[in-house]
């Protein structure tokens, strides 16, 4: 059995908000309808609900027996395929709470985009009123057209969700735009679609993972963070409608696919972090990274040779960075990493960093937290109210963390 890959892996537990919730997959006639399959499977997985609608062109790519034995739930195919005793082009738009087209082609985009209702999936998407996403897939140039930007435009006008296309090798054998977007990046874009959006409109800034200082050209200094707190929160923060800036130290290995309102910035060093931070617009800070407290005093161009004996490393301190950050009516979230007197520490941090609310955990030895995947944490805010999230999956303490903010903003 092969390995998962690191978007998967990602993926996983953003993905279970859609536990119990009902989605509607329209396949249409395009040769990226095999994925489509993977994409039901990933939701499944997830414990969502899902029914697919095939066009007839679609089935020529694939059959409804496999989306039939993926979702244990029968294919709309046609409106006369079998005896029907209710409108079930009506029936299915009451069922589904949310709709995702993919592959869309230019044809049912243009249909969507003229309300044409000539099939079972063209009457279904007409009658449905709740949250659509497409995610196109088609030869670059049709893409490209006008006609089909124009129908693109109109969709997005009226609140249509769009996964972007991806570019690479096409069917067709050309290169260029057109390739259906990352499974990943589709499934959660449906999951950001059902999510409570009660962080719409903010802009959210997450650090995650260690740094590095480097004293020579090889090594370097850093901690065991691994960043899975920080991406969780960052995650998190996207599927309730936030638009996040992730700044990443290089011990974050596992990244989210591409997802709109969502930017990466890479860093090296603590000052990296700092300047990434400065020239970064947000409301919200959650800073879950733990960047080096100290860098080496001078950095040596090259290698230190060894037969020199161990050198002398003189330490000088880093800029602390929520210290460094000004407030202008911004909402500061730290962390503190201790090994013992968690809470009694962590208000320090607080009141000693003007922070709105710190959360606590475990670093070395019984529950440390690095490099885990579950979390224990006490959370302080400037209220002086203190919060314990009993040990669970990172995801899902990153999701209490964000009710705690929220409420501070309230």
């Amino acid at each position: 059995m092969s390995a998962p890959n690191k978007t998967e892996l990602t993926a996983a537990a953003p993905l279970e908000t859609l536990t119990g919730r009902r989605l509607a997959l329209v396949v249409t006639g395009g040769v990226a309808a095999y994925k489509a399959a993977d994409l039901s499977r990933l939701w499944i997985k997830a414990g969502a609900q899902v029914r697919v609608v095939l066009t007839e062109n679609a089935a020529r790519f694939i059959t409804p027996l496999t989306f039939e034995s993926l979702t244990g739930q029968p294919v709309a195919l046609d409106m006369w395929s079998r005896p029907q005793y209710d409108i079930e082009h009506i029936s299915l738009a009451d069922w589904a709470e949310a709709v995702v087209v993919a592959p869309a082609t230019a044809n049912f985009l243009a249909k969507m985009a003229h309300g044409l209702a000539d099939d079972f999936a063209s009457t279904f998407m007409l009658a449905f009123d709740g949250p659509k996403l497409v995610a196109p897939a088609m030869n670059s140039r049709m893409l490209a057209a006008a006609a089909t930007q124009d129908n693109m435009s109109a969709l997005m006008e009226r609140g249509v969700m769009v996964a972007p296309s991806e570019g690479g090798l096409l069917a067709c054998g050309a290169v260029g735009d057109g390739r259906l977007a990352d499974l990943n990046t589709i499934a959660l874009m449906a999951a950001r679609a059902l999510g409570p959006n009660d962080f719409a409109g903010r802009a959210v800034a997450v650090t995650a993972g260690s740094t590095r200082e480097s004293w020579d050209d090889i090594r370097f200094m850093a901690n065991r963070s691994t960043g899975k707190m920080g991406l969780s929160l960052a995650l998190a923060a996207w599927l309730r409608g936030a638009e996040v800036t992730l700044v990443a130290g290089p011990s974050l290995t596992q990244m989210p696919p591409k997802l709109p309102d969502f930017s990466i910035k890479p860093v090296e060093s603590t000052r990296d972090m700092l300047a990434a931070l400065e020239e970064t617009k947000f409301q919200t800070l959650i800073m879950a990274a733990a960047p080096a407290d100290f860098r080496p005093a001078e950095r040596v161009s090259g290698k230190i040779k060894k037969s020199g004996g161990p050198p002398t490393l003189p330490l000088t301190s880093n800029p602390d960075i929520l210290k460094s950050l000004p407030r202008d009516g911004r909402v500061f979230v730290g962390f503190a990493a201790e090994d013992q007197e968690l809470v009694e520490r962590a208000k320090g941090k607080l009141r000693d960093k003007n922070l709105d609310l710190i959360a606590a955990n475990q670093a070395g030895g019984d529950g440390n937290a690095f490099a885990a995947d579950d979390n224990h944490l006490w959370l302080a805010d400037k209220n002086g109210e203190v919060t314990e999230i009993t040990p669970r999956p990172k995801f899902a303490a990153a999701w209490s963390i964000l009710d705690a903010v929220l409420k501070l903003r309230k």
